[in-house]
């Protein structure tokens, strides 16, 4: 008994003298559904005072930074959300963040030095997770949410100017990648930069094209599309297509005037919506399915030439003032006689001409869904 109790303290005095090691956390939550947890070294992050962030030189929220190797990271969730990304959701068993702002769906998955923005993959510094919260640094921020964003050590700030206007060039990318993300091409990328070679460095401040330089005409589809896609729809509706229309435009009109939001959470219709999430909603509640956001809506359907629309038709705008990727940034419905409904955030759901200045410069395409 002596000899255990003498073997114990031994140990125990061994332990004590030895280095502790590095802080660890986990990389999975340990109370969901008893995955294997993935501990990683955070010793290294070191906590900022808390920063205000201002969006085009506003200040809209305040956010807690850290740092980790001179690089400034940001909570993800909260800087989501800041941005108007508010419907953000978790997978444990991928630890895989989706967030959506009614327009595009961003993936940012921890530890993966790739995410996606629509469908698009982008390269990232690998989220980190520290202390139970996730953390993307503010370069990445600018890649997956096109906006440009730095830490303003004058006043210890977060400053995002939406839409990006500057991109930083993160590990990985190619010149060709870049000008895929910003829906332009390589030409327009090194015209806009005076570049003289293809070669990349990380850290690279390039200048975004300009606006009418960046176009997305229709999302990649994850197979060759078949030849009734790349057909566009016959200018004439059957009678029981038409009455479905009829029906839907009849259930969206009952929302005149209900509010904007951003993002909106599925949940939260019919009182708050956001373009995709309105036209989801309407659709739904007479049978027809749609993808959650106005990209991945955009990818469904018949193409239909602008001359052709029919009632019932989804149409596709671009939205400079939020997006310099010229991608996809809102969808309405088209209810005849040029005119389109849908949601925008200062009326909410009201009804628009399709003929006026700006919804014709911004217009992509149309897409016929209902059969």
């Amino acid at each position: 008994m002596r000899a255990k109790k003498k073997l114990s303290l031994m140990l125990a005095a061994a332990f004590a003298l030895m280095p502790l090691p590095a802080m660890l956390d986990a990389q999975a939550s340990p109370s969901h559904g008893g995955h294997t947890l993935q501990a990683v070294p955070t010793a290294a992050h070191v906590q900022v005072n808390r920063a205000g962030v201002a969006i085009n030189g506003v200040m809209k929220s305040a956010i807690d930074p850290i740092r980790v190797g001179g690089m400034y990271y940001v909570p993800f969730k909260e800087i989501a959300r800041i941005l108007d990304y508010d419907d953000v959701r978790y997978n444990y068993s991928t630890k895989t963040y989706t967030a959506t702002d009614g327009s595009a769906t961003v993936k940012v998955t921890i530890g993966s030095s790739s995410a996606l923005k629509g469908d698009e993959h982008v390269h990232v510094d690998p989220p980190k997770f520290i202390n139970g919260t996730t953390y993307l640094s503010l370069g990445s921020v600018g890649a997956v949410f096109n906006t440009y964003t730095w830490f303003k050590a004058e006043n210890g700030s977060i400053q995002v100017q939406l839409p990006a206007r500057q991109y930083k060039v993160q590990a990985g990318d190619t010149l060709w990648e870049v000008a895929q993300a910003h829906h332009t091409t390589i030409a327009a990328v090194r015209a806009a930069n005076n570049l003289t070679t293809d070669s990349l460095t990380p850290g690279q401040m390039l200048r975004v094209p300009p606006e009418y330089q960046t176009r997305e005409m229709e999302p990649v589809r994850q197979s060759s599309p078949t030849p009734s896609q790349q057909n566009t729809a016959t200018p004439v509706q059957s009678s029981a297509a038409s009455a479905k229309a009829q029906a839907i435009i009849s259930t969206g009109k009952k929302y005149m005037g209900r509010p904007y939001k951003f993002g909106a959470k599925p949940s939260e219709a019919p009182a708050r919506m956001d373009c995709s999430s309105f036209l989801q909603y309407i659709f739904q509640q007479n049978g027809i399915s749609l993808p959650r956001d106005s990209r991945q809506q955009s990818a469904v359907g018949t193409r239909v030439a602008k001359s052709d629309l029919q009632p019932g038709d989804l149409v596709f705008f671009k939205y400079p003032e939020r997006y310099s990727d010229g991608r996809v940034g809102h969808v309405g419905m088209y209810i005849g006689n040029g005119q389109m409904l849908h949601t925008v955030p200062k009326t909410g759901v009201t009804i628009s001409k399709m003929t006026s200045s700006y919804w014709t410069r911004n217009y992509l395409y149309g897409k016929r869904v209902i059969k």
